[in-house]
C-alpha cells in the first residue's frame, strides 16, 4: 500500500527566499520609510507559497518587493541598494517558483536539499552578479541621472528574468 504524496513545497528555497526578503526590506527601509510595507507583504506572500504551494503568490511575492525597490528608488536610496531589492526581487520569485515546482513533482518529503541549496546559491550569486554589472554601467554612465538609473535598474531586472528562465 502506497502513501499520497504529499505536493507542497520542500522548505529550503523557502526558508532563504523569506530570509532574503526581510533582510533586502530592512536594507531598503533604512533608506526609504515608504518601500518596508511592500517587503512586509512580500514576505507574507512568501510564506503563504511555501504553506500552500501556490505559484501565483510567489509571483506576487517577488512583485511587491520589486515595488518595493522602485519605491526606494523614487525616495532617493542609494542605486546599489535599489538594484539588490530588484534584482533580489527576481530572485526570490526564482527561488520560491523553484521550490513549487519541486513539490509538484517530488513532494515535500522527497530529499531535495542539495538540489535546493545549489539554486539558491546559483541564483544568489547570479543575482549579485546583475546587481554589481547594472551598478557598473550605471557608474560609467555618468552616475546622478535618475532617469539612466531607471533604465539600467528595468534592464537589469530584465536581464537577471531572462536568464533564470532559461
Amino acid at each position: 500500500m502506497t502513501g499520497e504524496i504529499d505536493r507542497l513545497p520542500p522548505l529550503h528555497s523557502g526558508v532563504a527566499a523569506v530570509v532574503m526578503i526581510g533582510f533586502l526590506t530592512l536594507l531598503a527601509g533604512m533608506y526609504a520609510g515608504l518601500a518596508a510595507p511592500f517587503g512586509v507583504l512580500s514576505m507574507f506572500a512568501a510564506v503563504v507559497t511555501m504553506l500552500r504551494g501556490w505559484r501565483r503568490t510567489a509571483f506576487w511575492s517577488g512583485g511587491l518587493l520589486f515595488l518595493g525597490g522602485i519605491v526606494a528608488g523614487i525616495q532617493n536610496a542609494p542605486t546599489v541598494v535599489v538594484l539588490l531589492v530588484v534584482s533580489g526581487a527576481v530572485v526570490a520569485w526564482d527561488l520560491l517558483d523553484n521550490s513549487v515546482s519541486l513539490g509538484e513533482q517530488l513532494g515535500r518529503e522527497a530529499s531535495t536539499g542539495r538540489a535546493e541549496i545549489v539554486h539558491v546559491g546559483g541564483s544568489a550569486v547570479l543575482g549579485l552578479g546583475v546587481s554589481l554589472a547594472g551598478f557598473a554601467l550605471y557608474s560609467v554612465a555618468g552616475g546622478g541621472m535618475p532617469l539612466s538609473a531607471l533604465v539600467f535598474l528595468l534592464l537589469s531586472a530584465v536581464a537577471l528574468t531572462s536568464v533564470l528562465r532559461n
